[in-house]
């Protein structure tokens, strides 16, 4: 069987709600397990690169996508990002006394603020949205943010088996989402008609459980047919996703390359060799000859 690493987009009634589900077999799994992250913060990490995903997947153009979060909290840094063409990575920073144990993204991250950045370079202008760390979760976060800057109603339900027991893992998809979306109106609706379609969608979606998404004796089409076909569900082609981060040689030593001489000695070892590793991919590349 081939893993299934991938985004669908659908639609529900007559385009009233539009929709992504997101299904991350090992391309989440496998960033997270260079990583020694606690449980708590293995869950956060798969439900942001998720949401990463989710909202990547619809750029048009070459670039990249991040969600990057900063607190004041013992989880000081979250973010993760994504290309146009599937490359997903993503790391959290921990304070060195990192202890808790809280699922609450307030308790871990404290005050700060979360920022969605679009940046597709020379085809359209940089755009950043930033929201406040006020709720509880990465998902009620994202919708805030929808819901506030682009006034869309919207709805994410996450799932990933690093909030759950690790008995059969091997059985099941690591993460994903389905996510929801109130397009606007349009006249030739009703708007009591529209409504209905929204809060039905919203109701079949709360009847989806952990084990039954994660299951990878399901795929995604059955489980959106399973869930909204009563509605009327239209799916388009699967967008693949990867893990692969951007990190290079090339890139790294041309940053050294930019370095003062007293900065070089600041952080080259007793041979003058200086030690980088990758925050994400935890690749680690030694240079010399730079003093």
């Amino acid at each position: 069987m081939t893993s299934t690493n991938h985004i669908i987009p659908f639609q529900l009634g007559k385009s009233q709600v539009r929709g992504s589900i997101v299904r991350l077999e090992n391309t989440v799994s496998e960033i997270i397990k260079r990583h020694n992250y606690p449980s708590n913060i293995e869950s956060l990490l798969a439900d942001t690169l998720t949401i990463t995903a989710c909202l990547g997947s619809r750029m048009k153009h070459d670039g990249i996508f991040t969600i990057q979060a900063k607190g004041s909290g013992e989880v000081h840094t979250l973010i993760s990002d994504i290309t146009n063409d599937g490359c997903l990575r993503g790391y959290v920073g921990l304070e060195d006394n990192f202890s808790k144990k809280d699922v609450d993204l307030n308790s871990l991250m404290g005050s700060g603020h979360i920022s969605f950045t679009l940046d597709q370079g020379k085809y359209s202008k940089r755009y950043q949205g930033i929201v406040a760390l006020e709720e509880q979760t990465i998902s009620k976060t994202a919708e805030l943010y929808f819901n506030n800057s682009e006034q869309l109603d919207t709805k994410f339900l996450n799932f990933n088996y690093y909030s759950s027991n690790k008995k059969n893992r091997e059985k099941m998809i690591s993460s994903g989402l389905v996510m929801l979306q109130k397009m606007p109106i349009k006249h030739i609706i009703e708007k009591e008609d529209y409504d209905e379609i929204w809060e039905d969608s919203l109701t079949f979606l709360s009847t989806l459980r952990n084990e039954e998404f994660l299951s990878n004796d399901l795929s995604s089409q059955d489980i959106l047919f399973r869930l909204f076909n009563e509605l009327g569900v239209t799916i388009y082609d699967e967008i693949i996703i990867k893990d692969k981060c951007r990190c290079s040689k090339a890139k790294v030593e041309f940053a050294i390359k930019n370095l003062s001489k007293e900065e070089l000695i600041d952080i080259s070892d007793e041979n003058g060799n200086i030690k980088v590793i990758c925050e994400f991919c935890k690749t680690e590349r030694i240079f010399s000859n730079f003093n």
